[in-house]
């Protein structure tokens, strides 16, 4: 079962994943409506419904103790009178068969004793009839009062009167429409244990039954009594009873458990798909049952209209706001959907698209951030391009300069091996020199180089210009073995030393010798490397401009092209080739001090490609 579940959940977020970001938002939006409002719903019908039910079960029960009232009532009238008619002591002497009546007494017992019992009955409208039934044959029977007991022997009560042995018993007499009555008997006995006769008080039921009989009973509702032998007796003009459709025993089968036989107070049952409630009340002296039958027909179909109107109401509510919603999120999703349409351009090779979409929300934001991220890719190609320019235009100069490469090695090295046998030393280290320069200079296969390689072209450099300057220039290095393996742009340090030494040291070589210092350290995540001379240096003015060169990315003044003429690339190429491959927070730096020296600051990321040798000197 939970493999089940685990599919159908799988299998439904499959189905909402693949729905539109506009369908999906209506559908969520439809069920957070929805949802609470069917329960909200159902809830609030059901506590209708049993609150319905509830008060349905006390007024019931309200009119059943109002019925037993009036019953207590008129048992107590019944029971007075009973009681009267055999503490009557005339009229037990004159039933009593030990004695003989004259025509005298007879008379006198009418006149007197007859009238007082009947007399009863006067006073007392609700008594339908006060009957004595003498055991004394020879008592003359008195109509409306005195009769013999045999009439009744054969009766169905007479034997249950004698064995309650004086005791009360109340009994409903079966009969048709205002005919039907209830009785109390008590047999007569004097003295103890001697039978002269049984006194039958009757009350018709419509009297006894006042709330059962009442025409004022609603359509919808019927009190009924169930006695101890299964009759029914109900007003007739008013048939629930066959509204239902059912006789007594069927109605007699809805209130009692057929295993224990114990009386239900309060059930529902459906009769023809009508739901009814019954609420039961036992009268123990009568061993009669009170019942009111109340129809929740019109309780139900309250219940259902309500929830019908309800969640007509919301399927319109829902409705009418899933179209609002649609649209707000249609408008909400053009610009999104704009958005999109433009990233199909951009994955197409097209970064030149503009996506005009302004506001402050969520999609603003987003298309904002997407216009500066199509921005940023321009530049980085712009950028990418012109490092890719450099590199070409640095790779076709140097192609310019292989003639032919192998003539020139070969003749290099013929002149070496002729100054060798002559001997002529300086020329042949002078004529090595120029060879490991020449190959650095014509195999350009990569941009990147070691600390050490351009080191070593820088050191073949200074050895030919010492040639020309009779031994005036000497180099000094600061670097640190474990940087010697760090990345720096092929021929990125010749131009600067290039420009020191004509331009700042042989003004003065005459005077003095000439020095180039070579510093590398690192600085955080930097790596600098500092190229300083101790030559003329520069003024303010000179050393501003050439400052502002570098900073603003614009052509070089007078005194920086001055410095260009001879290198091959210039210090602005070389400040540029920095930061196309690394970035604009690196580069040059240049300071200077008019008469005493010149430095050029290179900052690169620290990035080691292999270790190297001690490079100082």
């Amino acid at each position: 079962m939970g493999e089940k579940w685990k599919e159908m959940y799988r299998k439904s977020a499959a189905w909402i994943s693949g729905m539109s970001l506009q369908k999906k938002l209506v559908f969520l939006y439809v069920v957070i409506i929805l949802a609470p409002v069917l329960i909200f719903t159902w809830n609030i019908s059901k506590n209708r419904f049993e609150t319905s039910i509830h008060d349905a079960r006390q007024e019931s029960e309200y009119l059943l103790e109002l019925e037993k009232m009036n019953i207590e009532e008129n048992k107590e009238k019944i029971r007075r009178t009973a009681q009267i008619v055999v503490a009557n002591q005339a009229l037990t002497e004159f039933i009593s068969p030990d004695e003989e009546h004259t025509v005298k007494e007879l008379l006198d017992f009418k006149r007197s004793t007859f009238s007082e019992v009947l007399q009863l009955k006067y006073n007392n409208p609700a008594i339908e009839d006060i009957n004595v039934y003498a055991a004394n044959p020879d008592v003359k029977e008195m109509w409306p009062l005195l009769y013999d007991e045999r009439r009744v022997e054969e009766s169905g009560w007479y034997q249950e009167v004698l064995e309650h042995d004086g005791t009360e018993m109340w009994r409903l007499n079966e009969g048709g429409g205002a005919t039907q009555k209830l009785s109390l008997y008590r047999e007569l006995e004097y003295p103890k244990d001697e039978h002269l006769g049984i006194v039958e008080i009757t009350m018709l039921l419509t009297n006894f039954f006042p709330k059962v009989f009442n025409d004022l009973e609603n359509s919808n509702s019927q009190l009924f009594v169930l006695d101890e032998q299964g009759a029914i007796h109900f007003q007739q003009r008013h048939s629930l009873l066959k509204d239902l459709g059912m006789n007594a025993e069927e109605l007699q089968a809805h209130f009692y458990q057929k295993d224990s036989g114990e009386f239900n107070q309060t059930m529902m049952f459906s009769n023809e798909e009508v739901p009814f409630m019954v609420v039961s009340s036992y009268v123990e002296d009568l061993d009669i049952n009170l019942l009111r039958v109340v129809s929740l027909e019109e309780i139900f179909f309250e219940r259902n209209q309500l929830r019908m109107f309800i969640i007509f109401g919301t399927i319109m509510l829902v409705i009418l706001l899933s179209f609002i919603t649609h649209g707000l999120i249609s408008l909400i999703l053009k610009k999104l959907h704009l958005l999109i349409e433009s990233m199909k351009k951009v994955e197409k090779g097209d970064f030149t698209v503009d996506v005009d979409i302004q506001g402050k929300d969520e999609i603003g934001r987003l298309s904002n951030h997407y216009r500066n991220m199509l921005s940023k890719i321009n530049t980085l190609i712009a950028e990418s391009v012109h490092k890719e320019a450099a590199t070409k235009e640095a790779e076709l100069n140097a192609l310019k300069m292989q003639i032919d490469s192998h003539f020139l090695y070969n003749t290099l090295e013929n002149i070496k091996m002729m100054a060798e046998i002559d001997g002529k030393y300086d020329i042949s280290d002078a004529l090595t020199s120029l060879g490991e320069m020449m190959r650095y200079n014509l195999k350009w296969k990569k941009d990147i180089v070691s600390l050490q390689e351009e080191v070593s072209h820088i050191r073949n450099y200074i050895d030919l210009m010492n040639i020309r300057l009779d031994q005036r220039l000497d180099v000094q290095m600061a670097i640190p073995p474990q940087l010697a393996g760090q990345e720096v742009l092929k021929m990125s340090f010749q131009p600067i030393v290039e420009n020191a030494v004509k331009h700042g040291l042989q003004p003065v070589l005459h005077e003095r010798k000439g020095l180039i210092t070579i510093e590398v350290f690192t600085e955080e995540k930097d790596i600098k490397i500092v190229i300083s001379d101790n030559g003329i240096g520069m003024d303010p003015a000179t050393l501003q401009k050439l400052r502002d060169s570098l900073r603003e990315g614009t052509d070089m003044s007078e005194a920086s092209n001055r410095m260009k003429t001879g290198s091959g690339i210039g210090l602005y190429n070389v400040h540029e080739r920095v930061q196309l491959y690394y970035g604009k927070e690196y580069g040059l730096t240049i300071n200077s001090e008019e008469g005493n020296y010149t430095e050029v600051i290179v900052t690169l990321p620290c990035l080691v490609l292999e270790g190297g040798g001690d490079l100082s000197a």
